[in-house]
């Protein structure tokens, strides 16, 4: 069986730094094609537009999608019009509404797509969840922050209508925590910091409720360079701790071994399992979560942002 021949829109930052890698390093990929506005990717052809890829590129069975949220609906949407499965970087869209109608599109298309929450394939995420098998939760806490010069730098789309902001960054955080507890959550209140110059928070409070426990979300997108991305799990029968995005775990302050396989990698891999078995993973709760605390929060101005 041949592998899956790959096409990749959008080659920024997080295309080169981690799709391209995982996709070449996994033998059930092939990468063929690239659309890009912007840099070539080595080795492949490349072309201007998905439109352009799909009439005068070669033959592709998948589309990974790594363009900004703003405007990826139409893209994904042609793809899938072309039959081709589709894995698409978060946030899926710019809207629920958009996310909705293209999971509608997805089963109508009878190919396999993937909102692509790389965060829940941290090395540690399996830990977690075994580690919550037979505890009671008290608390949940999240501290997510970071510095948007260094991980997003010029990238002016994160602070349009659309663009998230902070969320950016904490959607990660949100998609792990979805995936570690049962049922809906729910935001209760949310403290939105916008800069007076942008449209999207540079920081942001969230109390979220879920079935058995209360969720505290703190973001900051302004944070020193040395970044914190943590999630810590209090039970009846001690406190797991998620560090470095979840690929550090440690129990009562001891240290755990985890798998070696990196985020992408494992997601790939989850990717090509869904092709191959026909199914598709299109949860959305981390995007409505953030929807809601948009809905629900209350705005305060803070200083411009510079960069």
């Amino acid at each position: 069986m041949h592998p899956i021949r790959l096409g990749l829109v959008g080659y920024g930052k997080i295309a080169q730094d981690q799709h391209v890698p995982a996709i070449r390093a996994n033998p059930q990929f092939e990468l063929v094609a690239v659309a890009t506005l912007g840099q070539p990717c080595p080795g492949v052809d490349n072309f201007s537009s998905l439109a352009e890829l799909l009439a005068h590129g070669p033959e592709v069975d998948a589309i990974a999608f790594c363009t900004p949220p703003q405007g990826r609906f139409a893209l994904v949407r042609e793809a899938l019009s072309a039959g081709k499965h589709v894995l698409v970087e978060k946030p899926p869209c710019s809207t629920l509404g958009e996310a909705l109608s293209l999971i509608d599109q997805v089963g109508k298309a009878g190919v396999s797509g993937l909102f692509a929450w790389h965060s829940r394939f941290a090395p540690g995420v399996a830990n977690a969840k075994a580690w919550l098998q037979g505890k009671a939760l008290k608390q949940v806490r999240v501290d997510w922050k970071e510095q948007v010069r260094k991980w997003h730098p010029g990238q002016t789309w994160i602070w349009q209508a659309g663009g998230l902001g902070v969320f950016d960054p904490g959607i990660n955080a949100l998609s792990i925590v979805t995936d570690l507890l049962p049922g809906a959550l729910f935001v209760e209140s949310a403290v939105l910091s916008v800069p007076d110059n942008c449209q999207s928070p540079i920081a942001a409070s969230l109390n979220i409720q879920s079935e058995q426990v209360a969720v505290r979300a703190e973001f900051d997108f302004d944070h020193s360079e040395n970044e914190l991305w943590r999630i810590e799990l209090h039970s009846d029968q001690g406190v797991l701790r998620l560090d470095a995005g979840g690929a550090l775990v440690t129990i009562d302050g001891v240290s755990q071994n985890v798998s070696q396989e990196g985020e992408y990698p494992a997601m790939y891999r989850h990717f090509a399992q869904l092709i191959s078995s026909g199914q598709s993973d299109l949860d959305l709760q981390p995007l409505r979560i953030v929807a809601d605390s948009f809905f629900v929060g209350s705005n305060q101005t803070v200083a411009q942002f510079h960069e």
